[in-house]
């Protein structure tokens, strides 16, 4: 029996539709409802919030967001799609409230807010509530 072998244009043709499909899901356009923004791995995100659950899911399939209340800051997440970490915009949301004498200011990604907090400029909570709201390109 005579295997079928495919020639390097065909190779090439199946690379390259693979590449345009990866580099589209890259760069999809955030739907109009995606009005929210969140901070993660240094980008700036769409989102919209979708639902509030009342328990956390397992540790593994949440991530960590971190809201800033009496600012007009933008939340800051751990991971965004690309990262292998990212869960799909499953959260648990901690507050942050800034030390006396600090003046807020933003972060555009958890690193640097944990960098804070460990030279006491200010201080996170545990997961207030837990919910899902996917992030988008803008």
């Amino acid at each position: 029996m005579k295997t079928k072998t495919h020639g390097p244009a065909t190779v090439a043709l199946v690379a390259l539709l693979a590449l345009g499909l990866l580099a589209g899901a890259a760069v999809a356009k955030a739907p109009d409802r995606a009005a929210g923004r969140v901070y993660a791995d240094g980008e700036l995100w769409a989102t919209f919030g979708t639902a509030t659950f009342e328990r956390a899911s397992p540790a593994p399939s949440q991530d960590q967001i971190y809201v800033f209340p009496g600012t007009d800051l933008v939340p800051v997440g751990e991971a965004s799609p690309g990262n292998r970490d990212y869960n799909g915009g499953h959260w648990a949301v901690h507050e942050v409230a800034f030390a006396d004498g600090v003046t807020p200011y933003q972060f555009t990604n958890d690193e640097d807010l944990l960098a804070a907090e460990a030279n006491g400029e200010l201080t996170i909570s545990e997961p207030v509530k837990y919910f899902q709201c996917p992030l988008f390109a803008l």
